[in-house]
């Protein structure tokens, strides 16, 4: 999203971005000005589902430091680290095909399948919830199951 001659919030955030970019090491300034054609734009990310992998978790926790007190919103942050950390072409596409659905028909375990491994809204409040979303999301990949 360009923020050129917007003076709200969305040039707010790029402007925080811009100081949590230039206080980056300099290979996640390099990472995110690859990724990013202009300084004068910013990603917006509206997942409220993320994973790192295990080898990205301590530069995320370096990158998430950064941040300090400055109040960027999740949706500008998250992209940010991402693409600070990796190349986007290394992203893996599986959520690229979530669906999302008011409210969940009762018969929950409909809404999975191997085409679409996410559908939003999930509510997750317990650990016996978690593992009844895994036990339903392994009937699109039963790799899950081995989670059992």
């Amino acid at each position: 999203m360009s923020t050129n001659g917007n003076t709200g919030w969305y040039a707010k955030q790029a402007e925080m971005v811009r100081k949590v970019v230039g206080s980056m090491p300099v290979h996640f300034q390099v990472n995110y000005k690859e990724a990013m054609k202009s300084d004068q734009s910013i990603v917006i990310g509206s997942s409220e589902i993320f994973y790192i992998p295990q080898q990205l978790v301590t530069d995320f926790v370096d990158l998430v430091g950064l941040v300090g007190d400055l109040n960027i919103h999740q949706k500008v942050a998250i992209p940010m680290f991402f693409m600070s950390m990796d190349s986007p072409q290394n992203f893996d596409s599986v959520l690229s095909t979530m669906v999302y659905k008011p409210k969940p028909p009762p018969a929950n375990s409909t809404l999975y399948s191997a085409q679409a491994p996410a559908v939003h809204p999930w509510n997750v409040s317990s650990e016996q919830d978690f593992i009844k979303l895994t036990r339903i999301m392994a009937e699109g990949d039963p790799l899950l199951m081995e989670l059992f």
